[in-house]
């Protein structure tokens, strides 16, 4: 079926190309780094979910052991401090695909959407910059471990450096598809 030159350009100026099964379309590599990005925090996010779970029946035992056997499980408390930064840093990429984290928009709500996402970008930019450097110099600060352990279990303390580190890092990315998706709004035709 051949479509006449004026639904043609409708469709040019509709959809911004000729071809709209063209599949190396910006749109496309943005739609799998999304999912790219995605995949990543569901799956730091399922392991802090299963961390906290263990965590809270390590505290529960704990609290049953002390109160009516009087024999608490040693290593308690500093388990549950280092549980929580796999649970903390794991979290903060879902939560910012969720758009859970506080954000105060009370002024650039009022904005037009233009530039309320130039001022997007511009933040996600600052994020994207201090977010790298928290990485890096996490993953700086693993190597500067060395053999150092915990207290009382012995637990190599580089490893949560590192989970924290992965967690920042995919924190990032986040932060790179919202700069992204703030760019998008910005270059788009007819909206103010």
């Amino acid at each position: 079926m051949e479509m006449s030159s004026n639904a043609k350009e409708v469709q040019k100026e509709l959809l911004g190309s000729e071809d709209p099964n063209n599949s190396t379309s910006l749109e496309d590599k943005s739609s799998r780094f999304e999912m790219f990005v995605d995949s990543l925090n569901n799956i730091t996010h399922k392991v802090s979910m299963i961390v906290l779970f263990l965590m809270m029946f390590l505290t529960t035992g704990d609290v049953i052991g002390r109160y009516f056997f009087y024999k608490p499980i040693t290593g308690t408390y500093e388990l549950t401090g280092l549980a929580m930064v796999v649970v903390i840093f794991l979290s903060l990429g879902k939560t910012q695909l969720k758009k859970e984290h506080i954000s105060i928009d009370f002024l650039t709500s009022k904005l037009p959407i233009k530039i309320e996402s130039i001022l997007n970008v511009l933040t996600s930019l600052i994020m994207l910059v201090l977010l790298s450097l928290t990485s890096w110099q996490l993953f700086e600060y693993s190597r500067r471990f060395g053999n150092q352990t915990s207290g009382d279990l012995g637990i190599p303390m580089s490893i949560f450096a590192i989970v924290a580190a992965i967690g920042i890092l995919f924190y990032a990315l986040t932060i790179v598809l919202t700069m992204w998706k703030s760019v998008a709004k910005v270059v788009q035709k007819n909206e103010s």
